[in-house]
């Protein structure tokens, strides 16, 4: 392989690393639902690449079609001089390279063929470790820079995708182009490999470096962005000037664009870059291969509304086990020919993080929508909307429906005329799986009267699933359903909350720092905690936050919360402190967040409770580590982390005992909304 080669297959991976790089701001600022409502865009994100180009190619003088813009963004960066020159591109991209290289030396497959040519998988691994000194150095000024990427159309709808799911499915380089990369490679440290060998390892690269490019970038920004975040700023900065050359004039996409100026909003876009997948144990994988018979795995993701999605990316966190409602689930698709799989149990047993481990299972080829009561995602319009788009989009009936019929969302007639649509068109052993969450946070006042809870419909077509979840206690339900009691399976679930115990302990050493300064065993440890945590996941989360966090630097193990009700006891003590003249004003607030159906900015806050907006910001900046924040419109707002932590704070006494009038609250609360408090 000449230099000259060798110089502009390091080209082309800088230049699809810079465009992959670039992507995520631009899809993450124009599929903001802000940006969609003022362009006329369907306020889901359900914008795809071409979509996201599209409605920015319509913003800019002249006329250029959406594939023509997304390549000459991406032939721009490729041969920008600041982008080839850009050490922390080059090391990125290097770093996916090495991390890849190291995980098929050690794959089962290539030590396979290996053994069968004589010859040694730890050359590849030797390999792997040289991968970032030897990468730095190979020299791009005898690149041809006439070259372009030539991204192709699909590629450009996956790259700039609002749905991170997406992201899994671009590829880059040919296999070709690695293979020619991996031969020179390993000549240049006098080794050679057996061409079954490079083909194998070259299909590698080209499946998953951008998938190892992603996860280089994530991981830099769950540190803060220290290593990778002035770089893609960059990155979007250079992009934004060519747009602005090219004569975007829209002043909301730009706007919005140049809002993406921090470190910080780099990392938390980073962070969402793709879609988090559980780390699928051995008896794991075998449940995901059966679940994936139902649908057509090469087919687009459905475009899951971004709230849903952020649920999903944080329940899906160190999922562990819960193989025995899998393979239930599996049973009732294998077995019925349509119907409602409802899991039942109580607060805090993990039901949200079923259901989203099976929506990434089900590789987002599912319906999907998350009720949250602290998002304000309580109504039966929002679900019917969300599910009438998903089903939309996603089995091509964009064309018959270009735009939703009058009232489609005011009762289950239209979801109906869709499902047996979809129904019928569904290929051979297909199903069409809806997966809903939390049913028992629906506010039922809001639908007609005696109608089943979202309007879900009593008879389903064939080849039509609802996994639904909810609380023990009744809600209106269709009359046919098979119900999965999670509180039946005790010992299944004690055994699951083990190895939860164990898997996060075993990743972090702060919490193995604190069981060896306890003067403990790791297995003593699981097993006190798994016995405190009365086998509620959201237990074990908040204290192993709470032990890593150093909040327990000082608590023994026995004096740990003994269950989840008497952690939120010693969670609402730290928020109230001993200060009392700042009691029933912290009271107030905590009372009207409680309130609220979704987050909610300072100034609401301070208005609702009639104080001053510093004396509030007073108290939220003592409790950064309780209340959960976002970014909306460049300002911070603030609701309650969980539901069950909300019903604890509703029936609290301290609410009462500090004399605080709460129908007066109420009252204000809604004087404040017609009043026009800032929300």
């Amino acid at each position: 392989m000449s230099l000259v080669d060798l110089a502009n297959t390091k080209v082309r991976v800088l230049g699809w690393s810079a465009i992959m790089g670039v992507a995520p701001m631009i899809a993450s600022a124009i599929a903001n639902p802000a940006v969609t409502a003022a362009l006329g865009v369907m306020a889901n994100p359900v914008v795809g690449g071409i979509s996201i180009l599209a409605t920015i190619a319509g913003g800019i003088a002249g006329n250029i079609a959406a594939n023509d813009l997304g390549n000459l963004m991406a032939e721009k960066l490729a041969k920008n001089p600041n982008i080839l020159d850009n050490h922390d591109l080059i090391k990125a991209a290097g770093e996916a390279i090495g991390y890849i290289l190291k995980d098929v030396g050690k794959s089962d497959e290539l030590i396979a063929i290996a053994l069968s040519k004589n010859s040694s998988a730890r050359d590849l691994d030797r390999l792997a470790e040289k991968t970032p000194e030897y990468w730095l150095s190979i020299n791009t000024e005898a690149a041809d820079l006439s070259r372009g990427l030539n991204i192709s159309e699909e590629q450009l709808t996956l790259i700039f995708s609002a749905d991170a799911a997406e992201f899994d499915r671009v590829t880059g380089l040919t296999p070709e182009d690695w293979a020619k990369f991996i031969e020179e490679f390993a000549r240049s440290e006098g080794k050679t490999f057996d061409a079954e060998i490079v083909e194998f390892v070259a299909q590698r690269l080209y499946a998953t470096f951008p998938q190892a490019y992603r996860e280089v970038l994530k991981q830099d920004a769950a540190t803060g962005g220290q290593k990778f975040a002035a770089m893609l700023l960059n990155l979007h900065q250079v992009a934004l000037a060519q747009l602005k050359d090219l004569g975007l004039q829209n002043g909301e996409i730009l706007d919005k664009l140049e809002a993406v100026a921090t470190q910080q909003q780099i990392c938390q876009v980073m962070a969402k870059l793709g879609a988090i997948e559980i780390e699928i144990r051995d008896d794991l994988a075998q449940i995901r291969a059966l679940l994936q018979r139902y649908i057509d795995p090469a087919a687009p993701g459905l475009p899951i509304s971004l709230n849903s999605e952020t649920i999903i990316q944080d329940r899906i966190k160190d999922f562990t086990g819960r193989k025995f409602v899998f393979e239930a689930i599996n049973e009732f698709l294998r077995t019925k020919p349509k119907g409602y799989f409802v899991l039942q149990a109580e607060p805090g047993v993990g039901k949200s993080a079923i259901l989203a481990a099976c929506v990434v299972m089900l590789k987002r080829r599912c319906v999907t929508h998350f009720n949250s009561q602290p998002d304000g995602i309580i109504n039966a319009e929002t679900f019917l909307e969300n599910a009438c788009i998903q089903l939309i989009e996603g089995f091509n009936l964009k064309d018959k429906y270009p735009v939703m019929p009058e009232n489609a969302f005011k009762n289950n007639n239209f979801l109906g005329r869709l499902l047996g649509e979809v129904s019928a068109e569904s290929s051979s052993g297909k199903k069409v799986i809806f997966v809903v969450d939390a049913l028992d946070e629906v506010d039922l006042q809001s639908q007609s009267k005696g109608s089943n809870v979202l309007y879900l419909p009593n008879d389903l077509p064939e080849n039509v699933y609802f996994i639904v979840s909810k609380r023990p206690a009744f809600l209106p339900m269709p009359p046919k359903r098979t119900v999965f009691d999670l509180m039946q399976y005790g010992a299944e679930s004690l055994e699951d909350v083990k190895a939860y115990l164990a898997k996060r302990t075993e990743k972090s050493e702060l919490i193995q720092h604190w069981i060896n300064a306890q003067g403990l065993q790791r297995e003593q440890f699981v097993t006190a905690v798994a016995q405190k945590s009365e086998k509620k996941f959201i237990y074990l989360r908040h204290v192993l936050d709470e032990i890593e966090s150093g909040t327990y630097n000082d608590v023994n193990l026995n004096d740990l919360p003994a269950g989840l009700e008497e952690y939120y006891q010693k969670h609402w003590l730290q928020m109230i402190g001993s200060e009392d003249d700042l009691l029933e004003l912290k009271v107030k607030i905590i009372y009207v967040l409680s309130k609220a159906h979704e987050a909610v900015s300072r100034g609401w806050i301070a208005k609702s409770v009639q104080e001053t907006d510093f004396e509030v910001q007073q108290v939220l900046k003592k409790w950064d580590s309780f209340l959960r924040q976002e970014q909306v419109k460049g300002e911070v707002r603030y609701n309650i982390y969980h539901n069950t932590f909300r019903e604890f704070l509703e029936k609290n006494e301290t609410v009462k005992s500090a004399g605080v009038n709460v129908e007066e609250l109420i009252r204000e609360g809604i004087n404040n909304r017609l009043g026009g408090a800032p929300i």
